[in-house]
């Protein structure tokens, strides 16, 4: 039995010593990852704590045999991105999508997941290309809306089309994008996230 498999299996059974071990072995690499998605440490800090904790409270249905480093990985990047959201940093949001694969690749490295703990591996790159596939005058308007967060207004005046025009080929995208990505858990939360 590996020394991992044995520490979860005291964490399981309460042993707070084995629990330490493993806060102590995982907690600064997990707070990187989660740097990489919030700016301000402390919130960081705060949704590693959270799922630390969690862990402690849900010891006793621990799963030995799954990648529960890969379970904290999945939690934190969600926890962060609900984060994102809910400051309403638009930005910030866009940043890290472009950024996405990169901080994900080098995270799965680190932590040795496995394609069974991820929901895909290119999820920003499958978001943009179905973005690519909209006919041409409704990928316009959901770029200029979604991606550049301009106001139906705006793109109206732009495109010279109404602003229930605008409305009508955003609600097309949105149907159009949630089927062909329905696929993968992560794109229709990314896209639910964008403004």
């Amino acid at each position: 039995m590996s020394q991992k498999k044995e520490m979860l299996l005291k964490i399981k059974a309460g042993d707070m010593d084995a629990f330490q071990v493993f806060y102590k072995t995982y907690f600064k690499r997990l707070l990187n990852y989660a740097g990489m998605f919030v700016c301000q440490p402390d919130e960081a800090e705060d949704i590693v704590q959270d799922t630390f904790f969690k862990l402690w409270e849900k010891r006793t249905s621990i799963d030995v045999e799954q990648s529960v480093v890969g379970l904290m990985y999945r939690s934190i990047r969600n926890q962060c991105l609900n984060q994102l959201n809910h400051d309403k940093v638009h930005e910030k949001f866009v940043a890290f999508a472009k950024n996405y694969e990169a901080i994900d690749r080098v995270h799965r490295l680190d932590f040795e997941l496995q394609d069974v703990d991820a929901d895909h591996f290119d999820v920003f790159s499958e978001i943009l290309r179905a973005i690519e596939e909209l006919p041409g005058k409704r990928k316009e308007v959901f770029r200029l809306s979604k991606i550049e967060g301009q106001s139906h207004n705006q793109i109206a005046q732009q495109l010279n089309i109404s602003s229930k025009g605008v409305e009508r080929h955003i609600t097309l995208a949105n149907k159009t994008l949630r089927t062909k990505l329905k696929h993968l858990k992560t794109a229709i939360f990314i896209l639910a996230l964008l403004p």
